[in-house]
């Protein structure tokens, strides 16, 4: 590198920006590359004053302080210019308190929030902006008193009431509200943070209608439009109803709104060629838009390994694929993932699914060997699988016992986040993933690895392509990440354009479902939507169904709730009322202990099976088994086993009685509990407890809450867990041995004396958690 023309060229750009001749974000990219390249040299007093200098003017301080904190600079100088004493002065203006430091940038954000004003944001910006972070520095300014926050998973909503009760720098949030995840809140008091996922707000306004909002946050709002939604294996394909039926209800009870998005095109207003729901919902509900998504605050290297070559992608890096033309791409990938541990550095790999990754691993596992020594945690880890599972031949053990984690949707909760713990740590070399890295989960990988341009069998968007490219290097850990590509169509969806983000229920021509017709205005329908409507209001009327009750699960259509209603009806005929008590027992064993009655759960399943939309929940529906109980459906028999033996029990019945390797058996395994179970057997169960209670209670004049229905399975499919310590703690992602010591009050001292090394461990995290 040569210094002197390096640092001229920051010279001249600064004077282009000074001039208007060049953008802030353009500038950010230089300063961001220069710090990079001198990140590792002897830097002089002077030089230190120019960098400080530089990383101001940019807006990005962080810059000059990750010099210190993660390269090992000396601070130096003691005298002072005045360049660098107006940095000193501009910088003490980024100061939020003695604590936090943040960019020009999220202060920009910062201040559009106005305490005299409405506050309604669209914020869009790159992976690297620090979005979230936001969230709690404009609490902390606007003095709100009760705040929703929505996040896409489970996961984010752990990470961020962990952080809440943990983190000293959020000791005041802790210290002034009461923190809600549970969607069956108690103790709401006049101060509350609610942290849910789209469905959980949708169950905890079920029960909690009248609560007034004073700022919300939505996370991940692209997930509005369905389009985005590609293949994605641990949601629901309704998961953009679920999102939008939860706006469309925000949008009354909030006054102040940010909605935050990673790079999405909101359509040029002037372009009519464009479909412009998106501009009418914002201006509708008066929205501002906020636009940041050139601001890559952590700068991105992209280069194609094509070729059996040696590749020279820096000062610090090359790929040697010399003499591999013949060899497999195992051998290829082992080669390249090899080269970058040689430089003692990580490397993320991303691939198209859960099967291809698990393959991917073993490959490398192949050719290549893994000597070096493993840390304690992932000693313990690794043991407490193998001891928990007895599985040694999952993919997921081989993996760690060579460095290796393997993340996708289909790893069970408590795994994929202890593999991203370990892999940020260190003790893990790669880490091998789906898109389920781009789901709000952080790491801290310079190197990224892509060998598909798919995302399961579709091909991805660009808007997927960039949020891949994301994952590579991290804000205030490196000034860039390097993304190695293999594939060369990512390229090329990387530097195409999207479709413009929509939302249908601001467009009269786009097609609509009965759930759009009451979260949509008037002008938004059609005449036959306009039509259809009403005629579901008629059948309502025609039934004396209130409107509270139909106004629950709202991802339900009235349509199915009148259906539920009348097949329940119908068990009541006195032809019939052999079966309604059949349906009776299931609901007794289910309140009771949570046993599955098998002829009872075959009528509930007669009951609700004509409104089921999803096609691999009637398959498992529709194929019969023959056991002790006569003929069933597999469903009842899968449901059964979990209830009995939990997720083991369900790996276990797939490896004995369907014959599926291991690796098969768990992510079938996962598909069915994380998916199957807590995302669409668990709505139908719900609508029927709906209607069953709600008809009983006409019929024996005692109130809803008086009868008992099934409410303890909808609880366990939830959060596999029935107590609120235990949903605490499933939510956190816990071993299920944790869960039932929280779930068993009379066995857990016998539970906790069973704890393995890794599980008291986690164990004792929670407790922290839980008990503040």
């Amino acid at each position: 590198m040569d210094r002197i023309q390096e640092a001229s060229i920051v010279v001249r750009s600064l004077n282009q920006y000074f001039n208007n001749e060049l953008k802030n974000y353009e500038l950010i990219t230089i300063v961001c590359s220069y710090f990079d390249k001198v990140k590792d040299i002897e830097l002089s007093p002077s030089d230190l004053k120019f960098l400080k200098y530089i990383s101001n003017i940019a807006g990005i301080p962080h810059y000059y302080d990750l010099l210190f904190e993660k390269f090992n600079h000396q601070e130096e100088f003691n005298s002072y210019n005045l360049n660098t004493l107006s940095s000193m002065i501009y910088e003490s203006t980024l100061h939020i308190d003695k604590d936090v430091k943040i960019h020009k940038y999220q202060k920009e954000v910062l201040n559009c929030f106005d305490i005299e004003q409405q506050n309604r944001f669209f914020l869009s910006a790159s992976t690297s902006f620090g979005k979230t972070f936001l969230i709690y520095e404009i609490i902390k300014k606007m003095h709100y008193k009760n705040i929703v926050l929505i996040f896409p998973t489970i996961a984010l909503l752990s990470e961020n009431y962990e952080k809440l009760m943990t983190n000293k720098l959020y000791s005041s949030f802790r210290e002034n509200f009461t923190i809600h995840t549970l969607s069956d809140a108690e103790n709401i008091s006049e101060q509350n943070i609610f942290i849910y996922t789209p469905e959980r707000f949708l169950s905890f306004i079920d029960k909690n209608t009248d609560l007034s909002i004073d700022f919300t946050f939505v996370d991940e709002i692209y997930k509005i439009d369905n389009e985005y939604l590609i293949d994605n294996i641990n949601e629901e394909n309704e998961r953009d109803t679920a999102y939008r039926v939860a706006l469309y209800n925000l949008l009354f009870k909030s006054k102040d709104i940010l909605l935050v998005g990673p790079y999405i095109n909101s359509p040029d207003k002037n372009d009519q060629t464009k479909n412009q729901s998106f501009n009418t919902f914002l201006d509708k509900n008066e929205f501002k838009l906020i636009d940041y998504n050139k601001f890559e605050i952590v700068n991105k290297s992209y280069n194609n390994i094509f070729g059996n070559k040696k590749h020279f992608i820096d000062d610090e890096l090359t790929i040697d694929l010399t003499g591999y033309s013949k060899k497999t791409v195992g051998e290829q990938l082992a080669k390249i993932t090899q080269d970058i541990k040689d430089i003692e550095q990580n490397i993320i790999i991303y691939t198209k699914g859960p099967g291809f990754a698990e393959k991917k691993a073993n490959e490398i596992i192949k050719f290549t060997s893994n000597n070096s020594q493993k840390s304690e945690e992932l000693i313990e880890l690794i043991e407490h699988l193998e001891s928990t599972f007895k599985l040694k031949d999952w993919s997921i053990i081989k993996g760690l016992n060579n460095k290796i984690g393997i993340h996708h949707g289909l790893v069970p909760k408590y795994i994929q986040k202890e593999i991203i713990s370990l892999f940020n740590k260190g003790d893990i070399d790669i880490l091998i993933s789906t898109t389920t890295i781009t789901e709000g989960v952080n790491t801290s990988a310079k190197n990224l690895l892509v060998l598909n341009a798919n995302k399961g069998n579709k091909p991805l968007k660009t808007f997927d392509a960039k949020n891949i490219a994301g994952r590579a290097g991290r804000f205030l850990y490196h000034y860039s990440g390097r993304v190695l590509i293999l594939k060369k169509e990512f390229q090329e969806i990387l530097n195409g354009v999207d479709d413009e983000i929509k939302h249908k229920n601001y467009d009269k021509d786009i097609s609509k479902n009965e759930i759009d017709y009451f979260i949509t205005d008037k002008e938004f329908l059609n005449d036959e939507d306009n039509f259809k409507k009403e005629k579901v209001k008629q059948k309502q009327k025609d039934r004396n169904i209130p409107d509270e009750i139909m106004n629950m699960y709202k991802v339900i259509s009235h349509s199915d709730k009148i259906e539920v209603y009348d097949r329940i009806k119908l068990l009541l005929k006195p032809e019939n009322l052999l079966h309604y008590k059949v349906l009776k027992k299931f609901i007794s064993g289910i309140s009771y202990n949570l046993h599955l009655d098998y002829s009872g759960f075959n009528n509930f399943l007669w009951v609700v099976k004509p409104i089921i939309k999803n096609d691999q929940l009637n398959r498992i529906i529709e194929i019969e088994i023959s056991n002790e109980n006569g003929t069933s459906s597999l469903l009842t028999n899968l449901l059964y086993f979990y209830l009995k033996d939990g997720f083991i029990g369900s790996v276990k019945y797939k490896i004995d009685k369907q014959n599926q390797s291991t690796d098969e058996a768990i992510r079938t395994s996962s598909q069915f509990v994380f998916n199957v179970l807590k995302y669409q057997l668990v709505k139908y169960l719900g609508v029927f407890n709906l209607m069953y209670k709600f008809l009983e209670s006409q019929s024996t004049g005692k109130s809803f809450d008086e009868i008992t229905g099934i409410d303890k399975l909808l609880v366990k499919l939830e959060y596999n867990a029935t107590s609120e310590n235990g949903k605490l703690a499933s939510d956190y992602g816990t071993p299920n041995k944790i869960i039932e010591y929280y779930d068993n009050e009379e066995n857990k001292d016998e539970i906790k004396q069973s704890f393995d090394n890794y599980e008291m461990k986690k164990f004792e995290q929670i407790e922290n958690i839980i008990n503040g």
